[in-house]
């Protein structure tokens, strides 16, 4: 990266950089501005807005104001209500003068030469949204966490039918496809928090659902959008930002964390065609939010799918991302595995790599199991775990079959039999609990521990 001359390709445009904040520490905002008016040549930086989403501290009003009268190049412009995320960055970049928007979290440090190569990319292909490789500044200490330069493992953004973001190493197939280690690879969606765009661009293809609430699913939002609507999502590595990962969300929701489950429906109804049942599925508050239609009018953000002539979700599923795996949802049971002799349900265990029994529906998230048509049971997640049966012993491994040409493997291969047993026929034993834990046992029809049914928390 160091090699790259970015500066001599075409102009680099002028970019607004725009910082949506609520609450935001003193410190930790001023650390993102002032990174940004240190970092970005003048040449190239033409404001820095900071969008004040309706916080309550003192610090951030007259104090703030008064701070960025010394920074000819800084804003601020105020929400007179708290509206959230998408609110204040479509505030922000409403009154940007910039050809580019980069958006950026109010807790960031970025580093030297972070923003050509993102303008770079965007000069290249304006129908192409560009993350920087985002490392991690240390909760704690606040210090930063350097990537190597000889990184080669890096990292995209994907998610699961609970329509959660997560982070995974780049397959070999998009690593093969680069030119070299500086060159920018795809990503099925984006975290959100940092990125750039042509404004141009990004207003032919509807900015942001505004009618989205504080904050949730508007990267996913975004991201579907673009790759199903011609665009693309990249990221790249020569462009380097420091970010806090928080661990938990340090400030309210005016009405719930409902608001994420509304927004996440929104996504689901307008961008995810029939896949949208599997979400629903997975998530019982989501499906209510759609039964009841609490989603709001979905009308015009479905005008911007047809203007566009979007392609479908199974496209970008194929496309886009194809390792995800998509549960036959027309064929699985219900989600939740119990024992009708104790009326507990299968959980995942605390490491991840082993099941005990819980009360049903007291960790839902925990107690989502599927019957695939490959006789596998498995966990609802985007890479799945699948039990594996041993002597005695039930793990939870990683279903070897899914992504690969084959059959499943015999110890994660169950028969369940007329009644509810559940037999693994590799090691001829019955799947049984013993106290709260799961066992393979000698299948014995008498012994209700030995009975399984598939339920939801809305059976009958």
């Amino acid at each position: 990266c160091i090699s790259q001359k970015f500066k001599r390709c075409p102009p680099l445009p002028p970019t607004s950089v725009i910082i949506a904040f609520h609450n935001e520490a003193w410190s930790t905002l001023l650390r993102t501005v002032h990174s940004v008016l240190y970092t970005v040549p003048a040449l190239v930086l033409r404001e820095v807005i900071l969008v004040d989403d309706d916080s309550t501290e003192d610090y951030l009003k007259e104090r703030l104001d008064s701070y960025v009268k010394n920074l000819p190049v800084v804003k601020v412009v105020r929400q007179p209500k708290r509206k959230g995320l998408v609110s204040a960055r479509l505030l922000g970049s409403s009154i940007a003068t910039g050809e580019v928007l980069a958006f950026l979290d109010s807790h960031c440090e970025c580093f030297d030469g972070w923003l050509e190569p993102l303008l770079a990319r965007i000069v290249e292909s304006e129908q192409v949204v560009v993350s920087p490789q985002i490392t991690s500044i240390n909760l704690h200490t606040f210090e930063v966490e350097k990537p190597s330069p000889y990184e080669r493992n890096h990292s995209r953004g994907t998610f699961d039918w609970s329509l959660s973001f997560n982070w995974e190493e780049l397959p070999a197939y998009e690593s093969d496809a680069r030119k070299d280690e500086s060159f920018p690879f795809r990503t099925p969606v984006i975290s959100g928090g940092l990125f750039a765009v042509s404004k141009a661009y990004f207003e032919h293809i509807g900015t942001y659902d505004s009618q989205m609430e504080i904050w949730g699913g508007e990267n996913l939002e975004l991201s579907f959008r673009v790759w199903q609507c011609g665009g693309k999502l990249e990221i790249v590595p020569c462009s380097v930002v420091g970010h806090v990962f928080r661990s938990d969300t340090p400030y309210t929701f005016p009405d719930g964390v409902q608001v994420v489950y509304r927004n996440l429906v929104r996504v689901a109804e307008v961008w995810m065609d029939e896949y949208k049942d599997i979400f629903y599925h997975r998530i019982q508050e989501a499906a209510e939010i759609a039964q009841k239609g609490l989603f709001g009018d979905v009308s015009e953000r479905k005008r911007i799918r047809e203007r566009l002539r979007c392609k479908d979700f199974t496209w970008y599923l194929n496309n886009v991302y194809p390792e995800l795996f998509i549960p036959d949802i027309h064929k699985t049971m219900n989600p939740s595995l119990m024992n009708r002799g104790n009326q507990l349900c299968l959980t995942i265990g605390p490491a991840g790599r082993s099941v005990l029994m819980y009360p049903c529906y007291s960790l839902q998230e925990q107690q989502y199991f599927e019957y695939t048509s490959r006789s596998e049971i498995l966990t609802n997640s985007s890479h799945p775990l699948c039990l594996h049966a041993g002597i005695t012993m039930v793990l939870l491994v990683k279903c070897a079959a899914h992504g690969q040409i084959g059959d499943v493997p015999p110890a994660q291969k169950f028969q369940i039999k007329p009644g509810g047993m559940i037999l693994n026929p590799t090691v001829g034993l019955c799947l049984s609990v013993k106290g709260s834990f799961v066992k393979m046992m000698s299948c014995d029809p008498a012994d209700r521990r030995q009975h399984w049914t598939f339920i939801s928390e809305t059976s009958d």
